[in-house]
């Protein structure tokens, strides 16, 4: 059952990708990530485990979030020893496809009672864009341009740089997309998205803390509702009600979605009054 449940599933998700040139050929989204953390593990000369500081940090996080899948933490030892999904992706560096559901009530200040208590959070930049859907149409496939065009309209938008970024909820559906939305967002040189990873920059009290409830990865991935979490994780960072995984004088945070693979992406920043 769980065989075919796995198979009806790929193959819905398939339909995601590139109809003419991609689906048709048995391309997946599982299949495709592997094919760009391949390609970034070539081009950058990163070991095999570069990635692993993703998959670690998210679980790390996951523990103190009653609504992750997965609310274990996991070891460099036991990411190295995880078995094969799509080389070089390994069960840690897929995201688990997840039911879920978020809500978010938006509201004019003039219209919230007056017993509100929680710190008021408005969303000061909104941005999405597009770019193409298949890998081959793409100038360069390890650049996710529509990441990278929606977070600097954003920016613009909301009046800030990067700097002022103090959580960023990204789109982990695949490890790789981590490290290419951290890049794409500018956090990182192109090809250097993987060492925050290694260097404890994207953990709770790390430069730009990231997945701070799990993410995808632990958290689960809830396909289209993905990006309503997001933001609601946001949310609960700027109002200080992430008990253990409490950002310290979180102010200022950033939620991505991905669509495909980054061929779609919107960007929200939101700022707590």
């Amino acid at each position: 059952f769980s065989e075919k449940l796995s198979s009806e599933v790929d193959a819905a998700l398939a339909t995601t990708t590139d109809a003419d040139f991609e689906a048709i050929h048995g391309v997946t989204p599982t299949s495709q990530a592997a094919m760009l953390m391949r390609r970034y593990l070539y081009e950058n000369g990163a070991p095999s485990d570069a990635l692993a500081g993703f998959s670690i940090t998210s679980h790390a996080n996951a523990v103190a979030n009653p609504n992750a899948m997965y609310r274990r933490a996991i070891s460099l030892e036991r990411y190295q020893k995880a078995s094969m999904i799509s080389e070089p992706l390994n069960l840690y560096d897929v995201s688990p496809n997840a039911d879920g559901a978020a809500a978010l009530i938006l509201a004019r200040s003039d219209v919230l009672p007056n017993s509100l208590t929680a710190p008021k959070v408005r969303i000061i930049a909104s941005a999405a864009s597009t770019s193409p859907v298949a890998l081959h149409d793409r100038q360069d496939p390890l650049i996710f341009d529509a990441a990278a065009e929606s977070s600097h309209r954003a920016y613009e938008q909301a009046g800030i740089d990067l700097k002022a970024i103090n959580c960023f909820e990204l789109h982990d559906q695949f490890s790789i997309y981590a490290a290419l939305s951290l890049e794409a967002a500018g956090f990182a040189k192109k090809g250097q998205g993987w060492r925050l990873s290694q260097d404890g920059e994207i953990g709770r009290d790390g430069r730009i803390p990231i997945c701070t409830f799990g993410g995808s990865k632990a958290r689960g991935d809830a396909g289209g509702a993905t990006g309503l979490y997001q933001a609601a994780e946001i949310v609960l960072q700027l109002q200080e009600r992430a008990e253990e995984n409490q950002i310290p004088n979180a102010r200022i945070g950033m939620a991505q979605c991905l669509g495909n693979a980054g061929s779609i992406a919107t960007t929200h920043i939101f700022a707590r009054d």
